[in-house]
Order: structure tokens, then C-alpha cells, then sequence
């Protein structure tokens, strides 16, 4: 993980339709049961326009973050089981962590910016065209461009881009 690391990991999730659409099916394989890899890959490529390497590539970033666990399936194939509620709420605790950070640091574009990619997110993985076209607009918007350099970039989280001072 680059420099934005395991603090920002949280934020990257939770800004991703990939990761936020994942936390549903896992939601969906209810009462803690294990969800096969290959369910969640049928079911995120049914839904967003993503790739099996981007959906697994999610599930790891999640599994570290804390959104997600990795279990034996009962086959060959590795499983996943979302998380406790109080695992989930701690996890998403960590993305209020980070946006307080931002905001506190200064850099409050980058924290609305955030803001307005997590419900971009969650509008995304929403079978409502209205849903989805918000989330489009967002995406083609200056905030959603920055939203995407940054990510890319690997400075999310990163209050204006810069890492963190060691132990903060």
C-alpha cells in the first residue's frame, strides 16, 4: 500500500462503488454466512462497470481496512463474510477520522470533495437511473476529477496531497 496507507484505505473503500457495492452482497450473504469470490464478482460485474481484477483487488484493500473478512468457503475457492456491525461502524468511524483530519488540517476542498465521492458511490450501486446519473455527474465534475487524481495519485486522505508527519 502506498503512502496514503491503511489510514486513507477506509476513505478509498468508502469512495469506491466497487468497495461500497461488495459491502452490499456481503450484507446480503446475511447472518455472518460466507459469499463465495465468484458470487461477488458475478454480482459487482452484473451491476457496476468494473473488471474481476478490480473486484478482487477491492476485496483485499477491504479485508485490510477492516470492512471485510476473509474466510474458508467450505471449498477450494476462498470466501468473504462482511463484518460485524460494531466491526463495520469501526470502520467507517476511521472515515470520519480522515475527513475530520482534512477539514481540521485545512484542506476542507478535499473533505467535500470526499463527501460528495461517498455519495457518489452509494448512488452508483443503486438500480435508480436518477441515482446513477447524479453519480455520473459527479464523476465528470471538477470535484470528481480531483477526486479521481487523487486517488490515483495515492495522496487520498493526505491533507493537500502531502504524507502524513511519521506517527500521525
Amino acid at each position: 500500500m502506498n503512502v496514503s496507507g491503511l489510514a486513507s484505505a477506509p476513505l478509498v473503500i468508502a469512495t469506491d462503488p466497487v468497495g461500497v457495492y461488495l459491502l452490499d452482497l456481503l450484507a446480503e450473504g446475511g447472518g455472518g454466512g460466507a459469499v463465495s469470490r465468484e458470487a461477488l464478482v458475478t454480482g459487482a460485474l452484473d451491476r457496476l462497470d468494473t473488471t474481476e481484477e478490480a473486484v478482487t483487488a477491492r476485496l483485499a484493500s477491504m479485508v485490510d481496512a477492516g470492512f471485510a473478512m476473509r474466510v474458508e468457503g467450505g471449498g477450494a475457492e476462498p470466501a468473504w463474510r462482511g463484518c460485524t456491525h460494531d466491526e463495520l461502524a469501526a470502520a467507517f468511524d476511521s472515515v470520519v477520522d480522515v475527513l475530520r483530519a482534512l477539514d481540521e488540517a485545512g484542506d476542507s476542498e478535499q473533505a467535500t470533495d470526499a463527501v460528495a465521492a461517498i455519495d457518489a458511490a452509494w448512488a452508483t450501486r443503486s438500480t435508480a437511473e436518477a441515482r446513477r446519473a447524479v453519480a455520473d455527474a459527479f464523476r465528470l465534475s471538477p470535484a470528481g476529477r480531483r477526486h479521481a487524481r487523487r486517488v490515483a495519485e495515492g495522496t487520498l486522505g493526505l491533507p493537500f496531497g502531502r504524507p502524513r508527519p511519521e506517527g500521525a
